[in-house]
């Protein structure tokens, strides 16, 4: 028995000396280090929302914008680092499978923007409507951007 577990274990480090996957691709693959020099564009954790007395302070004290699609509640705080969450409540939006769906899309497009959005003095609340599952991607991303002007909270393209 132990044997065979450690079979197992030497197998999956001799694997591990396959070459990578973009080699296994081809010439058209996208390297890892390519994509690093352009800057990450990843939602650090430390960037996000994640403790309910952050979501209550955010709605207590905050201000909203209303959207088509999405409400989005913004709290100014200076001295603070930037950081966004997301609400999709089984109400609002309906079963697991939609509102995963629905923090993910909102998040992505979000995730896109966030270079935009100042480091410090924001902290952004999106609550999604059942209507964010059926919006087209562009329509959802100019309100997102709108909704986040509007607030103060993004800054204009660079020219």
């Amino acid at each position: 028995m132990l044997a065979a577990a450690a079979d197992r274990h030497v197998a999956g480090h001799a694997r591990s000396a396959a070459p990578s996957r973009s080699a296994a691709l081809g010439p058209t693959a996208v390297s890892s280090l390519a994509m690093s020099a352009q800057g990450s564009e990843r939602l650090l954790p430390a960037n996000r929302l994640t403790r309910p007395r952050d979501f209550v302070r955010v709605r207590g004290q905050g201000m909203a914008y209303r959207g088509r699609f999405c409400l989005l509640l913004v709290l100014a705080e200076a001295g603070e680092r930037s950081r966004v969450g997301f609400i999709a409540s089984r109400k609002g939006v309906g079963g697991a499978v939609q509102r995963n769906r629905t923090r993910r899309r909102l998040r992505e497009i979000v995730r896109r923007r966030w270079a935009r959005v100042p480091a410090e003095g924001y902290l952004l609340v999106f609550v999604a409507s059942h209507r964010v599952l059926d919006a087209p991607h562009q329509a959802l991303a100019t309100e997102v951007e709108l909704l986040l002007a509007h607030a103060g909270a993004l800054a204009p393209l660079p020219v």
